[in-house]
């Protein structure tokens, strides 16, 4: 399988003079799985990725480019639009400043307060419908509104993809020497995709009541990768097992560039380079993790760990260490309330625009940090007792 794959797909790519099908490149990687495992070696040229690659209950298959700057995956310009004015409940077409990309057919993902969540017990900060048609300033729908929609509020596409998912009981995936482009370009408003448009998302099943309901995915590794130009996370992580994120670059992500998410447990981010993005890296709810030697530059946040289920036992165990960061916009390490045990040190922190580190939960660790020239703070304890030695 290994062999055929490197040969088809090469051969391919000369013959045609042009960027692999997307649709090839997914036959392939079924293929691979199929066989229960293999490699799947992507030629030089930049492949265009409209539906997104899935990788699902694969067993020992890497995915790996020939030329780590020359191969890219990339996504298209996302579609979105911004609306003009505010437009009531109701209406059935929505006028709009601008935009760009929509189809008849394509959900909607409308930026403003929809259905009241169960878990939170507050308004969705958002709401869907359908386009019907798409005029020059206005898009037609199928059905009409049940809530508002307030002036300059964002509206994309419902389904934009991510470049690869890797879904399922999957375990020993591995994503190496590629670049991953999310496709955005100048000009593009903010748009925070959150678990869409992400360079690499993976995800075993669960619910925020009851944890993991079915296998983690589990031995992820993606190493080697230049990763940018992301609306949503560079990679994103949903109840994962021991994952392995090192060496790559991951730049310019309007989200997080690496993130360990619900019930992801005993993952590592080592010797990573992470500039200009929202977050560098956020645990949340993630447990036994290891983020080390890592370079943020630039970043809003450098590190963020918080809490957002309520199940015991998680945000415990972390370490934080021998990582650097350079002229963070906000806090350089932010640990929050429902956090535990975790270990902050031997970091070396210059130039943030508020603290160098801020401190909620119970029993943190904190020592042998390095802090200059904070833009308020070095080192800040907002609540619960913590053993810092600095």
């Amino acid at each position: 399988m290994k062999f055929t794959a490197l040969l088809v797909l090469f051969f391919a790519a000369l013959q045609s003079a042009r960027a692999l099908p997307e649709a090839e490149l997914q036959r392939f990687i079924n293929e691979a799985i199929k066989a229960g495992g293999g490699e799947v070696v992507i030629p030089p040229g930049v492949h265009l990725i409209e539906r997104g690659l899935i990788v699902k209950d694969a067993k020992k298959l890497r995915i790996v480019g020939l030329d780590a700057e020359n191969t890219v995956l990339q996504l298209p310009p996302v579609a979105y639009a911004l609306a003009a004015g505010t437009t009531a409940a109701g209406a059935t077409v929505i006028p709009v400043k601008s935009q760009r990309g929509f189809k008849p057919g394509m959900r909607l993902k409308i930026e403003a307060d929809g259905e009241l969540d169960s878990f939170t017990k507050k308004p969705k900060p958002f709401h869907n419908a359908i386009v019907k048609a798409v005029e020059k300033e206005a898009i037609q729908l199928e059905s009409a509104l049940k809530f508002p929609i307030p002036d300059s509020a964002m509206i994309r596409h419902e389904d934009a993809p991510n470049l690869i998912e890797v879904r399922g009981s999957s375990e020993e995936v591995r994503i190496e020497k590629l670049t991953l482009d999310g496709g955005r370009v100048e000009g593009d408003p903010p748009i925070r995709g959150h678990a869409q448009l992400c360079a690499v998302f993976a995800s075993g099943k669960y619910n925020y009541e009851e944890g993991p309901t079915g296998p983690k995915v589990k031995k992820l590794r993606i190493s080697r990768c230049f990763i940018q130009n992301c609306h949503g996370r560079g990679i994103a992580l949903y109840s994962v097992e021991g994952a392995e994120i090192d060496d790559c670059t991951i730049r310019d992500t309007s989200d997080e560039a690496i993130d360990f998410d619900h019930f992801t447990t005993k993952s590592i981010a080592t010797h990573n380079h992470i500039a200009r993005s929202l977050t560098g890296v956020e645990l949340n709810d993630a447990t036994d993790c290891l983020v080390a030697g890592n370079e943020f530059l630039e970043c809003g946040t450098g590190i963020n760990l918080w809490r957002w289920c309520k199940l015991p036992g998680l945000n415990e165990g972390n370490l934080i260490v021998q990582n650097v960061f350079a002229r963070t916009r906000g806090n350089a390490i932010q640990i929050a309330t429902g956090t535990k045990g975790n270990t902050v040190a031997q970091n070396e922190i210059s130039g943030s625009g508020k603290n160098g580190i801020i401190l909620s939960g119970e029993a943190q660790i904190v020592k042998a940090n390095k802090i200059i020239g904070s833009g308020m703070k070095d080192i800040v304890v907002q609540e619960g007792k913590h053993d810092v030695s600095e």
